[in-house]
């Protein structure tokens, strides 16, 4: 914000440079001001000042101050409010964080017992394929056995048949 000079200074700097003449003169013409016109302009100017300052000067520098200070309590609340923001982004996150580890924990906890169900489901598929295998194994022993019964009366028929050939005659 640029700093305004004040009413006393520029009066001053107007009433130095209007009692202080220059002796510049161009072409006849007289650039001096008559005395009368400068000091009813200073009494002018003099009478004027306290009017301006009170009705122009003083209010215009109040709503300046209260724009600044609405912009500086805007700006206080911006940074209150990213403050709250950020606030909730860790408590966010945090909870993002537990929700995670909890999710974590049931995933594991379903995870094992879909692991014992499974040792239990292939221990009960091993114990039926077990007893299948043994099934089939004493179905074969049996008919094994009984294709040996069958073999060997059919090997002393055949035996028999074969002397008999052999020998012409019978047994």
């Amino acid at each position: 914000m640029r700093a305004e000079p004040s009413p006393r200074l520029l009066a001053s700097a107007i009433l130095v440079g209007f009692l202080s003449p220059v002796g510049a003169q161009a072409a006849d013409l007289n650039l001096i001001p008559a005395a009368e016109v400068v000091a009813t302009n200073v009494v002018l100017f003099l009478l004027l000042i306290y009017p301006v300052n009170r009705l122009l000067v003083q209010p215009l520098l109040a709503v300046l101050d209260e724009r600044a200070a609405r912009t500086s309590g805007a700006l206080a609340q911006s940074q209150q409010l990213g403050a709250d923001a950020r606030s909730a982004r860790s408590e966010l996150e945090a909870s993002q964080n537990e929700a995670r580890a909890r999710a974590q924990a049931k995933r594991s906890a379903i995870l094992g017992e879909g692991e014992v169900e499974e040792r239990s489901l292939l221990e009960a598929a091993r114990d039926e394929a077990h007893q299948n295998i043994e099934s089939v194994r004493r179905s074969v022993e049996g008919e094994l056995a009984e294709a040996r019964r069958a073999l060997q009366i059919d090997s002393r028929a055949l035996a028999q048949e074969a002397a008999t050939r052999i020998l012409g005659r019978a047994l």
